[in-house]
């Protein structure tokens, strides 16, 4: 049983109210928050619990990913600086088939191990995770069995997409496939690891699912009492090649994508849209009437040479929620969402033209409590609150980033990138992470295995030649 007190912390609570208290205090019972106050109140009711003392240290809830695909991790570096496009150009689709076909539930789990590792040293406790390589139906396992392992939270999404020519043949699905399958992954491992792992139903991207799809998904999510999520990229129809093209329904709304999805009865608070980069404001008032979610992810999108950037103070005038997303390696090499949130005040301040566009503070809560909330999990992560599960991280502020400590959150948002001042980590009361230590994990095994399958899978798919140790990009010399 566990029984702890953190105390003489700056908590930031995330709460209902925005609390900020100095010399503050978090008392944990088993998995839950029990109390959070002032150290002096808290002592006389939990001064016998085990004792962490958090002076010099910014207490806050963990970090929450809306958006991630944690399968990709090995790929770190291969799309880089247009990769992707090149495979666009000569195939419709910017995925590389021969090094996604063969990824079996081994190879995911390593991966899903190395994005862990890297997730708890950058403070984050929940992710969300959209899996849609399904060569191997197993394959979704070993993402699975990696968090499980690992102690982090996970919103498991098993994903899936039908439309001809718009994705490789053999990743497509017909809609009884992609349901049956995914009932599976229900039945499996929604639920499992004392509640650290649910399930949510997914048609990977309108761009690329059939109307069929789009509305068979949803029906199970509701019937399940799951949530649902599709990317929102671009317009209905986005080029040449594209099955909507001349689709009556281009007229009808104009190619007005969330238009659309709202024709088919599938938004709402528990239909998470993905990027939704590509919206106006008749579609913004269509979220906020629907009172649908959104997961943005900015430094992803401007990895992808992307120019528009998604609306969010728009989006926040109207009262959507919107949550901070990494999105995977293969459009960020990066799973460090204090990047993510500087990048997205940065953005957003540059396209308003407004130095108040985006503060610092609502950053914040788009990386914790909005994010929880657009994964309809508020009112179990997101803050430091009595009740929620006990998912804490504990920052250094004797660090360069954070000092002088004069103002903690803007600190947090444009210095900490990195995630270095993350000293303690932990996730349903136990520690995942204490004194920058990862207890849950074989951390060098973890490096060990990455490196040699990541190497593998490109072996097998063609991209490295035998006794080839890198690829070669641009016009450097390799020698």
């Amino acid at each position: 049983m566990t029984e702890l007190l953190i105390k003489n912390g700056y908590l930031l609570t995330l709460d209902e109210q925005r609390r900020v208290i100095t010399d503050g205090a978090v008392a944990v019972e088993d998995d839950q928050i029990m109390a959070v106050g002032k150290t002096s109140e808290l002592e006389k009711e939990y001064g016998s619990y085990e004792v962490l003392d958090a002076g010099r240290m910014i207490v806050m809830p963990g970090l929450v990913n809306t958006h991630n695909h944690v399968f990709a991790m090995l790929s770190r570096g291969y799309n880089a600086d247009g990769g992707r496009q090149e495979h666009r150009k000569k195939t419709h689709y910017s995925w590389d088939v021969s090094t996604l076909r063969d990824r079996t539930k081994d190879d995911c789990r390593a991966a899903g191990l190395l994005a862990s590792l890297e997730m708890i040293k950058h403070g984050i406790t929940t992710t969300q995770d959209s899996h849609y390589i399904n060569f191997h139906q197993n394959s979704i396992d070993g993402v699975a069995e990696s968090i499980q392992a690992s102690g982090l939270r996970i919103v498991l999404g098993r994903g899936s997409w039908d439309a001809p020519n718009l994705a490789p043949e053999d990743m497509t699905e017909d809609v009884d496939t992609a349901v049956k399958e995914t009932r599976k992954v229900i039945d499996r491992w929604h639920g499992e690891a004392d509640g650290r792992i649910t399930v949510r139903v997914e048609a990977s991207m309108l761009a690329q699912c059939s109307d069929e799809m789009l509305v068979a998904t949803k029906k199970l999510a509701d019937k399940q009492g799951l949530g649902w999520a599709t990317h929102l990229q671009y317009r209905l129809a986005t080029a040449g090649y594209d099955t909507r093209k001349g689709d009556e329904s281009l007229r009808r709304y104009g190619g007005r994508s969330v238009e659309y999805l709202n024709n088919l009865g599938v938004l709402g608070p528990k239909s998470l849209l993905i990027h939704c980069t590509h919206v106006d404001n008749k579609e913004i008032s269509l979220l906020a009437k629907t009172n649908t979610p959104v997961a943005h992810c900015p430094l992803a999108n401007a990895w992808g040479g992307n120019p528009v950037v998604a609306p969010v103070p728009q989006m926040h005038s109207r009262g959507v929620t919107v949550g901070l997303g990494t999105d995977s390696v293969v459009t960020n090499d990066s799973m460090d969402l204090f990047q993510v949130m500087k990048i997205c005040a940065l953005f957003h301040k540059v396209n308003m033209g407004s130095t108040y566009a985006m503060t610092a503070e609502k950053v914040l809560e788009m990386g914790t409590i909005d994010a929880a909330k657009a994964l309809t999990m508020d009112d179990t992560v997101g803050s430091l609150s009595p009740g929620k599960k006990a998912d804490i991280i504990l920052l250094n502020m004797d660090h360069p980033g954070l000092l002088p400590s004069i103002s903690p959150v803007k600190n947090i948002v444009y210095g900490a990138g990195g995630g270095s001042p993350v000293d303690t980590v932990i996730v349903n009361g136990e520690f995942l992470m204490k004194d920058k230590e990862i207890l849950t994990l074989k951390e060098r095994e973890v490096y060990s295995t990455a490196e040699k399958v990541g190497r593998n899978i490109l072996y097998r798919g063609g991209r490295l030649g035998e006794g080839e140790r890198h690829i070669h990009f641009g016009p450097w010399r390799y020698e």
